[in-house]
């Protein structure tokens, strides 16, 4: 089984730095401060030119992950935009008013992205019932969930987590991301199902080519 390092950059000169370390993919933001937003698109096509596959998040504003239609039109033309560049993949989440997955305006983005991987980002972790909601991001077709176990912190959500591994039956790669760093990861490297890896490896709050050096080095050789 392969084991993926994927890792969240902010802007165009820390996806030059970890280009060098050939990570599994780059997803793609800007906003650290409020958790990632949609990426400026005109730089996607540099981003695209290191040949690391990128998955730019779709996410048009920061707080809530509850969508108006306006909203989601412009979801699905960033998406549009984002097959043209060449982008291996994207990463959305849309919730309803009941803090569940939005199936159907889920499957109208879905319904866009043949050919792309698929990410259901850290909505999930504001989802009331994540069996369930995780049940349903399966039945949707996504390839992974981004997911801190319902925490701030990773460590702090470890035992969810390995609850969600052995709840997905594999059908679905949980990955584990929020403040994942080097000094932790070997706690979810002893599970072998745990497939993919997520980390902006910053360290005293800047992009730490180190940091990732280190995780990918551990993932590798783990």
């Amino acid at each position: 089984m392969s084991r993926n390092f994927e890792v969240c950059t902010f802007n165009i000169n820390d996806i030059v730095k970890v280009a060098s370390l050939q990570p599994a993919r780059i997803e793609f933001c800007k906003n650290k401060n409020v958790g990632g937003l949609t990426p400026n698109l005109n730089d996607l096509d540099y981003a695209v030119s290191t040949g690391i596959p990128i998955h730019p998040i779709i996410r048009p504003r920061e707080g809530n992950f509850i969508y108006s239609k306006k909203e989601i039109d412009k979801m699905i033309e960033d998406i549009e935009i984002c097959k043209e560049k060449n982008c291996r993949g994207v990463v959305f989440g849309i919730l309803n008013h009941s803090f569940s997955v939005d199936i159907k305006k889920c499957k109208k983005l879905m319904s866009l992205c043949d050919g792309l991987s698929t990410t259901f980002h850290m909505a999930f972790d504001k989802c009331k019932n994540p069996i369930e909601s995780m049940r349903k991001i399966i039945d949707l077709g996504f390839d992974r969930i981004l997911t801190s176990g319902g925490k701030n912190n990773v460590i702090d959500g470890l035992e969810f987590i390995e609850k969600l591994v052995d709840k997905s039956d594999e059908m679905i790669s949980i990955m584990p991301g929020s403040n994942l760093r080097s000094s932790n990861i070997d706690l979810f490297l002893k599970n072998n199902r745990i497939r993919d890896f997520h980390s902006s490896c910053y360290i005293n709050g800047k992009f730490s080519l180190e940091e990732a050096r280190l995780i990918n080095t551990k993932i590798k050789n783990f």
